[in-house]
């Protein structure tokens, strides 16, 4: 399973890297090659009603939720902050709240009927989907820069007697729409600095509905019993705080697919059956 991480982590730095590119290039060049990412995203296909709404759910059914591992750019930068905190605190996430939770269950359903309700009736609950959360953040961060590189890439090109690029107005969204941006995607890096992928599994409508679908996927962690020795470094090292160890137990509805469990089992207990 090191290898299925490794080709995970991969995958998800191209996503989040592409992603990064179509917000930072004003010219749209990057669209041109790599705008099926965003076309990916799962909320913005719902609203289109596109068939690759489709195409994640039937992912999803197959290989669970690979998609907030792997494609939403929200997802990728929980797990920059994820690593950070690593980097500082070797002991994993708090045990204790492991496995499955009905409170969480609860909650994360009620936000999510609220919110797809809500955004087929036209009501504003856009301010919750995940690629929207990073679309603002990039929008007020990497779009300026992309703007000021291209108008710097036009001045130097017009002194030399070329025209590699056209000079583009660089104004900034208003002030209380970065706060908001900026504000929000803190609060979603801090999160999961603190509990993982929290926001994924209590908060986000996306999560809620895949992680239902990720319940009867295909292809779901389980745990030997026989192999397992109950270390528990699959429990501290789980980002989406599902694994219980004493009952055996893994909450598929709110393992995100990382793999990261499997390649810190001293076992290979866990197994994707």
């Amino acid at each position: 399973m090191k290898k299925l991480r490794s080709i995970r982590i991969v995958l998800a730095l191209a996503f989040f890297l592409g992603i990064t590119a179509l917000f930072a290039d004003p010219t749209r060049t990057v669209f041109d090659w790599l705008g099926w990412m965003a076309d990916l995203q799962f909320w913005p296909s719902c609203l289109a009603l596109s068939l690759v709404a489709l195409l994640v759910i039937v992912i999803t059914l197959v290989l669970g939720r690979v998609y907030c591992s792997i494609i939403c750019p929200l997802g990728i930068m929980q797990d920059f902050a994820i690593r950070i905190r690593g980097l500082f605190a070797r002991g994993g996430f708090a045990v204790g709240v492991n496995g499955p939770n009905r409170r969480q269950n609860v909650i994360r359903a009620l936000i999510a009927a609220a919110f797809f309700s809500g955004g087929f009736l036209g009501l504003h609950f856009a301010w919750l989907d995940p690629y929207a959360i990073y679309g603002r953040l990039a929008s007020v961060s990497v779009a300026p820069l992309g703007r000021f590189v291209n108008n710097q890439v036009a001045v130097w090109s017009e002194r030399h007697g070329y025209y590699l690029a056209i000079m583009m107005e660089n104004v900034l969204p208003p002030m209380a729409f970065i706060v908001f941006a900026v504000s929000l995607a803190a609060l979603v890096f801090a999160l999961a600095a603190w509990k993982g992928r929290f926001w994924c599994n209590v908060i986000c409508p996306v999560g809620a509905v895949l992680g239902l679908l990720a319940k009867f996927a295909w292809l779901r962690p389980r745990i030997d019993g026989n192999s397992c020795i109950g270390c528990k470094k699959c429990e501290r090292r789980c980002k989406g705080r599902c694994i219980d160890v004493a009952e055996k137990n893994i909450d598929a509805s709110r393992c995100v697919a990382c793999y990261d469990c499997s390649a810190v089992c001293p076992k290979g207990a866990i197994k994707w059956k």
